[in-house]
């Protein structure tokens, strides 16, 4: 990949945390900013990846498929990255996906090379 790894990292860096009161006006919180974060994640990736002529799509892919050897793999969600207009992803960004009763937690996990499997930022 021809981009700096620690440039894509910068990139695609994203951190969510929401924690609250177990109670329904909490739940109902959390699953209005779910529903926006659904709508709006592959727009805020691309955004940020556009002037490096980048572009990301949000798959249905598991994380086990990727990474599966990690002990959380089913809890990420998996961003492929890939050059624009390019079916092959040139990068997997992992995102770390928890949801509980009153806690919400996204954030970038990793980032990992598509052609070799290898993870190049942590």
């Amino acid at each position: 990949m021809s981009l700096d790894p620690r440039i894509l990292k910068r990139l695609l860096n994203f951190r969510l945390v929401l924690e609250g009161p177990s109670s329904w006006a909490f739940r109902e919180l959390v699953d209005l900013i779910l529903d926006f974060f659904e709508e709006r994640f592959s727009l805020i990736l691309n955004e940020a990846l556009e002037p490096y002529g980048l572009e990301a799509s949000v798959l249905r892919e598991s994380g086990c498929r990727i990474l599966p050897r990690d002990p959380h793999c089913s809890e990420y969600l998996v961003a492929g990255v890939y050059e624009k207009d390019s079916p092959k992803p040139l990068a997997y960004a992992l995102y770390y996906f928890n949801k509980g009763e009153n806690t919400l937690e996204i954030r970038l996990q990793c980032i990992v090379d598509a052609q070799t499997m290898e993870r190049i930022c942590e």
